[in-house]
């Protein structure tokens, strides 16, 4: 078979099977003491025809199945360690606390949220317990890991006593589907033979409903939410006629665009239509301060309460309200940070700001916020390093340092997490009652959930350097984090700037 071919290794001859058991038994002890019998290599493909490359390709989605499968075998293990360890450890079974550990370890190796961790772990439990046939039929490549997904979705919720005869209906009918095509045609086949479960599902669907925020490229980000579908639809049709009667009124703007300003002009207190109406142009609301001797930057607070008119006029040029983002009308209560230069504040040059929780922003952009911004905290940089050398007034708790180290950090710093510094806490890395300082190079932003991780001990955290954390895990492997906003390393601080960051 052309798809994958042997190949001699320094500790022996490479296994070509995706089976799930071990190869030679000589092969299963210490030679391969991490389970894995060989290494496999796909060779001379550029001699394959039409034919044998899509023989191949078929035996490569056969072998990515396998390879999920063991990954679901090796997470249910994990969770299976952490929940024996953590029994054993403290005399009490706490599943909850275990399988969170568990989920986080994993998150940390594969590189992956832990919200998303937690998902998979779930399915692999499920797949090595109740639904073990789907787990095989994933491992003999049968189905993918998508169609594995809408099997155990299309379950939940069934009695127990009919799950096997679902389950093996389902997998009847995912052969030769797309994961949507499975989808459409699992959903109709379990509300047939099992509509009573039909509200339960819908409630647990209904409680989680969520809004997500997850950025793009060129300053631009999705803004999603879950919602029941009624309301989900009558929104989007409400945003569509009200699109379609501006179209009417000959505004330019795409449906698609004047949908997504419609609803920007709503969430955002838009006063009048989306063609024409606003409430006055905010005018700048503060001042950057500075200390001497360094580079400075001004933190601004944009859109912190409802702007105030400038007392000048201002020609709607484009005829499309909010064509021109300062036609953004009244503004409700709501903080958003920018770190931006004096220089590029004032048009002295074009340097990229930062905005945070996302990154770096046009200067005219971030000059765009700046006009609406009513609070500024005034931040030493070193010109030549770009670090960070002090923040607004010294004091013992200055609400300053806080918004700082938001800014720097910009989400939760345990590995992978990706909760905004909006909703997280701030924690001595060494703690306060053992001589740790309240100092921006002893403190740093984390989740609850990752907050009591490090409080009880299961995962350790140092900072070799000022914003940089290294994360010990339960089972000693070693993680680095660092801030949102990149830092100059202390030794490489130019001698134009302070010696040592003053204390606050």
């Amino acid at each position: 078979m052309p798809a994958a071919s042997s190949t001699r290794t320094a500790s022996g001859t490479a296994s070509t099977s995706p089976a799930g058991s071990p190869g030679n038994a000589e092969c299963s002890g210490n030679i391969y003491p991490d389970g894995f019998t060989g290494t496999l290599a796909l060779a001379n493909f550029e001699s394959f025809d039409e034919v044998t490359t899509g023989e191949a390709l078929g035996r490569m989605g056969h072998l990515i199945a396998w390879a999920q499968a063991q990954q679901a075998r090796l997470m249910n293990r994990m969770q299976e360690i952490f929940r024996d360890s953590y029994h054993d450890a403290t005399g009490r079974l706490e599943p909850g606390m275990a399988f969170s550990l568990a989920s986080a370890e994993c998150a940390a190796i594969l590189r992956i949220p832990q919200m998303t961790a937690q998902r998979l772990m779930d399915e692999a439990c499920r797949l090595c317990g109740p639904h073990a046939a789907t787990l095989t039929a994933l491992e003999e490549g049968t189905l993918g890991y998508p169609h594995a997904q809408v099997v155990l979705e299309q379950c939940e919720n069934v009695p127990a006593a009919d799950l096997p005869e679902l389950e093996a209906d389902l997998l009847s009918a995912a052969e030769g589907q797309t994961r949507a095509q499975f989808s459409a045609k699992a959903r109709r086949l379990r509300e047939k033979k099992y509509p009573q479960t039909i509200p339960a599902r819908h409630q647990s669907a209904f409680e989680k409903r969520k809004v997500t925020l997850d950025p793009v490229e060129d300053g631009m980000s999705w803004l999603s939410a879950l919602l029941p579908a009624p309301e989900a639809q009558q929104i989007y049709t409400a945003l569509s006629t009200s699109a379609q009667g501006e179209q009417a009124d000959g505004d330019p703007r795409s449906r698609d665009q004047l949908r997504a300003d419609i609803l920007a002009q709503l969430l955002m207190g838009g006063l009048g239509s989306a063609r024409s109406g606003r409430a006055g142009r905010p005018g700048c609301g503060g001042h950057a301060g500075a200390a001497d001797g360094a580079g400075h930057t001004g933190c601004t607070d944009g859109g912190d309460h409802p702007g105030r008119p400038d007392g000048g006029g201002h020609e709607d040029k484009t005829g499309a309200g909010l064509t021109d983002p300062d036609d953004i009308g009244s503004i409700p209560r709501a903080e958003i940070m920018v770190l931006i230069s004096a220089e590029t504040l004032f048009g002295a040059n074009e340097e990229p700001a930062e905005l945070h929780g996302y990154g770096p922003i046009s200067a005219e952009a971030a000059r765009r916020l700046a006009r609406n911004a009513t609070r500024w905290t005034g931040l030493v940089r070193d010109p030549h390093t770009g670090e960070i050398l002090g923040v607004g007034r010294r004091r013992k708790v200055p609400a300053g340092l806080a918004r700082w180290l938001r800014a720097r950090d910009g989400t939760c710093r345990f590995p992978g997490c990706r909760v905004s510094t909006g909703v997280t806490e701030i924690d001595h890395t060494k703690d306060w009652a053992k001589g740790g300082n309240t100092e921006h190079s002893n403190l740093a932003h984390l989740c609850r959930r990752h907050h009591r991780f490090k409080t009880l001990g299961y995962w350790k955290a140092c900072q070799p350097s000022p914003g940089v954390l290294e994360w010990t895990s339960p089972t000693g492997r070693v993680y680095r984090t660092e801030p949102f906003l990149e830092l100059a390393e202390s030794h490489a601080r130019s001698v134009h700037g302070p010696e040592e960051v003053p204390p606050f």
